[in-house]
């Protein structure tokens, strides 16, 4: 990769030269050549500062790149963990529903038991209650009954 980048910095130094040669084409040979040996001295150095940027450049990419690796294989590594903590926790609410509507279920059959019953014993105490008031209303009408007859005698013993 090194290797590549200077054969690239290589060609755009070639590609440089080539443009200021041809800029400096109309200018007398001497002022050509002037040119030609400033740009050779100012490549010479640019190159060599180019190559020391790149090469830090590359080292801080590869430093980079390895710390981007890192974090991506603990984010990944987490993510696994949360879907699988995720996952769990769907199936410990559908374990909750699913008891919740059983005991709903139980709880509503309980009360419908209890209100069968409660009706039942009102029904039983209401036929109680009719036969005792029947047993009333004939006791009170064999009393009325008799009224006129006690009456009479009292009446007699008087």
């Amino acid at each position: 990769m090194f290797t590549l980048m200077l054969v690239l910095l290589w060609v755009g130094v070639v590609c440089l030269c080539y443009r200021q040669l041809h800029q400096t084409s109309t200018l007398s040979v001497e002022v050509m050549e002037e040119s030609y040996r400033d740009t050779l001295e100012c490549t010479e150095e640019d190159i060599t500062d180019k190559v020391v940027f790149l090469e830090k450049r590359v080292t801080e990419l590869e430093k980079d790149t390895a710390a981007n690796g890192e974090q991506h294989s603990c984010l990944q590594q987490e993510n696994l963990q949360l879907v699988h903590r995720a996952n769990a926790l769907e199936e410990q609410l559908k374990e909750q529903e699913l008891r919740a509507d059983q005991a709903l279920l139980e709880e509503i059959k309980k009360q419908r038991e209890l209100l069968s019953k409660m009706e039942r014993e009102k029904s039983i105490e209401i036929e109680n209650l009719q036969a005792r008031l029947q047993q009333l209303d004939d006791e009170n009408s064999e009393l009325r009954s008799c009224v006129p007859c006690l009456k009479a005698n009292i009446e007699r013993l008087e």
